[in-house]
């Protein structure tokens, strides 16, 4: 069956069939916000085919819904977007993902799929161990600037990992699992950190002078750095995982660097399995399913993550990029909430929403609310619990919570029951919070979102937002990265976490995410 070429609204897809096999997405222009660009390097290897496109139909601004990958199971409409991983059997003639590259203009190309380049000739082994102690049949040399696309690794420890072809390409070409010493590769990630005033990379996020030698190594103005991963970190630090090894000790990847002086562009979320886990065709338990339709999945597995939907029965439903799982070569599964953690922030996901701010007069009840599913009449300066977890009256009001703006009587109305008990749910999170700062005020930036407002602000597609189950809010007088490295212990697997430079980010989701926005 031939290829051929279609754009949407969304993107531009190599399609065989009905499916797609290979896709780039759009991204929002940085420059002109009613553009969208793209990288079109990705393009060169679908040309390079043997069944290479010879058509290509365009279906922007007409509506209708993106095709589906090839091979995966169609994901619903409540989803988030962006690349995902995982496997036990390979596609049919995947197409490669684009390498990132280091320097250029533009952002960051963001791959397919998984994929490493060998930048020092190694061993792909079949253990985990020296080379030096496997027979010649139990590893084979790969030798420098080697791609390789994978569908999932595992850190096994002591600078190995587990790879997972996506094709078994090396040594008998039957054998897809491999073990690496990673300092001999790179991780292709589409993640590109430039930076923009000569810096230190630091081992812990603290001032430069209560740190050893041993422990900062000196960046340059303009060094570009492809990444595995970002996170916020306390004392405006990114804390970051290098894609390949720099400087300092022979092998560190995990580093912190001082925000101000590094501009990160690209997107990617991964899945990371924390314990080991069943993923399954449906959120049931393991027991009520065939064979076929649940796969083991082994603790410290990372994926590439396509997209995932709201939690559904203490189980999440995600699409893995690139990953074939099971004997029908499934890409989407259920995943137990538990064992999961999700890091990464979606495309387009730059929220700058305004809070209502504090009643001027908390005396004045404001003004009159209804609420969907519960009776009666609420008001604005009302407290969303008359009577908190340490037994006063609460501290964050309906009109915080759902917008409410006095001189106009508008106001964000919960478009269901669901939402109102969001909002119940993060106000007593807000509560807590709140304690461990003194009763210090806190400000609300932004609570409850109905769709228009969400993408009037530019908050993510499928934001906890829109279903009241999230705030941003600042503590006034603390940093924004000193409030996230001071939660997130505390937060732990409860729900998401995420911080930019004028807001954290919390949510009640129900397992472990976390992220930096950028900005």
């Amino acid at each position: 069956m031939g290829t051929w070429v279609k754009e949407t609204d969304e993107a531009f897809y190599l399609m065989q069939g009905n499916r797609w096999i290979s896709r780039i997405q759009k991204r929002p222009s940085a420059s002109n916000p009613n553009e969208q660009v793209l990288n079109v390097e990705g393009m060169r290897e679908w040309f390079l085919r043997s069944d290479a496109p010879l058509a290509m139909t365009v279906s922007v601004g007409a509506g209708g819904p993106e095709p589906e990958q090839a091979g995966a199971d169609p994901v619903p409409p409540q989803q988030q977007t962006t690349p995902p991983a995982q496997a036990t059997v390979p596609p049919q003639q995947p197409a490669a993902p684009p390498p990132p590259g280091v320097g250029g203009q533009g952002p960051a190309p963001s791959p397919e799929a998984l994929a490493l380049r060998v930048k020092s000739t190694t061993f792909f082994k079949l253990q985990p161990k020296l080379s030096s102690q496997l027979s010649d049949s139990e590893k084979v040399l790969v030798t420098n600037g080697t791609r390789l696309d994978i569908q999932y690794y595992i850190d096994v420890g002591n600078h190995h990992w587990q790879v997972q072809l996506r094709e078994p390409t090396l040594g008998d070409q039957t054998t897809r699992s491999w073990f690496v010493y990673t300092p001999d590769i790179d991780m292709l990630t589409g993640i590109r950190l430039r930076v923009v005033s000569d810096t230190l990379l630091k081992a812990e996020p603290k001032m430069s002078s209560q740190l050893s030698e041993a422990q900062k190594v000196l960046v340059k103005n303009g060094t570009q750095l492809n990444l595995m991963a970002f996170k916020p970190a306390a004392g405006d630090h990114f804390e970051i995982e290098l894609a390949d090894a720099i400087g300092g000790a022979e092998v560190a990847t995990k580093w912190y660097v001082f925000s101000p002086d590094v501009k990160i562009d690209g997107n990617r979320e991964t899945l990371e399995v924390a314990g080991d886990t069943i993923f399954k065709t449906a959120p049931v338990q393991s027991s009520q399913l065939g064979d076929a339709d649940k796969v083991l999945v082994k603790k410290g597995t990372v994926f590439l993550l396509n997209s995932y939907a709201q939690p559904d029965k203490n189980h999440v439903r995600v699409a893995l990029q690139g990953a074939f799982l099971g004997p029908q070569n499934r890409t989407t599964w259920h995943a137990y909430m538990p064992d999961i953690r999700i890091s990464g922030t979606e495309i387009g996901n730059h929220p700058k929403d305004q809070g209502p701010g504090r009643p001027a007069n908390p005396a004045d009840r404001g003004i009159p609310l209804t609420l969907p599913g519960f009776s009666g009449t609420y008001y604005s300066n009302d407290p969303i619990q008359p009577k908190n977890r340490y037994g006063v009256r609460g501290n964050f009001t309906w009109g915080e919570a759902l917008h409410v703006n006095r001189s106009t009587g508008r106001y964000r109305r919960p478009a269901n029951a669901r939402v109102v008990h969001g909002i119940l749910k993060v106000a007593d999170v807000m509560e807590q919070i709140r304690k461990m700062y003194g009763d210090k005020p806190l400000q609300i930036n932004s609570w409850y979102r109905d769709p228009a407002t969400n993408r009037a602000v530019g908050g993510a597609r499928l934001s906890s937002h829109l279903t009241g189950d999230a705030v941003d809010f600042v503590v006034p007088g603390v940093r924004c990265s000193d409030v996230y490295a001071r939660l997130n212990p505390w937060w732990g697997s409860r729900g998401g976490l995420a911080s930019s430079s004028v807001f954290t980010h919390i949510d009640v989701r129900g397992y472990w995410a976390r992220w930096s926005y950028g900005y």
